[in-house]
């Protein structure tokens, strides 16, 4: 065990929630990029790396072995984590917990959030899940806005959007019955963040407690275990607890007992800096399959069933149509040959 490891500990373990006030200089030094460091601590907050819908029962498997709590929890990697732990360790930790719980509060956690949650929903339209359809929806807006004069391809478009636009309110109301899976997806995905991070603070309150700062450990480098044997056993988070040192887990604690006396998530929310957004996901230009009034019905997204309102394999998400110079149309309608 390498006690180097740090403060990346409750940063992205189980305090996956940390965190506000400061600068995003705290990441920049640790060598990490924010984009990363904010997508790792939505999904240890969340509890899961997996994508797309949520298989049932997945939640009640075996959770003791590495590849399952793997799919819970990761440490990000930091490059520089070696010189901000030779300085101050607890100082470094506090503003880590401050740095997550401005991200937790800002109007990019609550938008991933949703977007998650979507995807998430074990509920689709053909294999496509409600984020998706609306990203369809999205790339149908930004071709008709981009080619006012092309009414042809306007009208395409137009209609393209209007059938995807009925998939989205078929799916949406769809997800307001019960279906499989829901009970399980809501206890995951709560409408509410709040409940979320607040829940995985608590846990750190409660497995930290726990922990022994004083075993001590055999071997050298990646080979060192604990002399202890029932130590071995314990969980990655409760490792990485132990790693990052009792000065750092002093002052976590006492910055996440003062979070848990106050307001959990704010409902006034921050920015974060423009490096930190999200870019959207590479998409494939395609023609989006005719629309369909979502119904219940069965179908295979993955390695288990999981229930849908039409049994199609998914639809890829349309990329928007490529401005074309009026050089080029001229060449494509008089189909001549043009040498570089």
């Amino acid at each position: 065990m390498k006690k180097k490891t740090l403060a990346l500990l409750i940063l992205f373990s189980c305090t996956a929630a940390l965190a506000i006030k400061i600068t995003d200089d705290i990441i920049s030094r640790l060598g990490m990029q924010a984009q990363n460091a904010q997508w790792h601590i939505m999904r240890n907050l969340i509890g899961r790396y997996d994508t797309g819908p949520m298989e049932q029962g997945v939640e009640d498997g075996p959770s003791n072995s590495i590849y399952m709590q793997m799919q819970s929890f990761q440490l990000p990697r930091a490059t520089l984590l070696a010189s901000v732990i030779s300085g101050d360790k607890s100082g470094a930790a506090k503003e880590l917990c401050e740095y997550v719980k401005k991200y937790v509060n800002s109007e990019e956690f609550a938008a991933e959030y949703v977007k998650l949650r979507e995807e998430a929903m074990p509920l689709t339209d053909r294999g496509m899940s409600l984020t998706s359809l609306k990203r369809n929806s999205e790339v149908h807006r930004i071709n008709i806005k981009n080619y006012p004069n092309d009414t042809k391809y306007v009208a395409e478009q137009q209609q393209q959007l209007d059938e995807n636009e009925k998939r989205v309110a078929a799916l949406t109301d769809a997800a307001k019955k019960p279906f499989p899976g829901k009970e399980q997806w809501e206890k995951m995905y709560p409408a509410d963040p709040a409940l979320i991070v607040k829940k995985r603070l608590q846990e750190y309150i409660q497995l930290v407690a726990t922990v022994d700062f004083s075993a001590k450990l055999t071997g050298s480098g990646r080979k060192q275990t604990f002399i202890n044997p029932a130590y071995e056993k314990k969980s990655l988070k409760w490792k990485a607890i132990y790693r990052a040192g009792k000065e750092v887990n002093d002052a976590v604690t006492a910055f996440v007992k003062e979070w848990l006396k106050g307001e959990i998530i704010s409902a006034t929310k921050t920015k974060m800096t423009a490096q930190v957004s999200t870019p959207p996901p590479a998409t494939v230009k395609t023609t989006p399959a005719a629309p369909a009034t979502a119904q219940n019905g069965n179908t295979n997204t993955g390695t288990n069933p999981t229930t849908n309102p039409v049994a199609e394999q998914p639809t890829a998400t349309p990329a928007p149509k490529q401005k074309k110079s009026l050089f080029n149309k001229i060449k494509e309608k008089t189909n001549a040959v043009i040498g570089n």
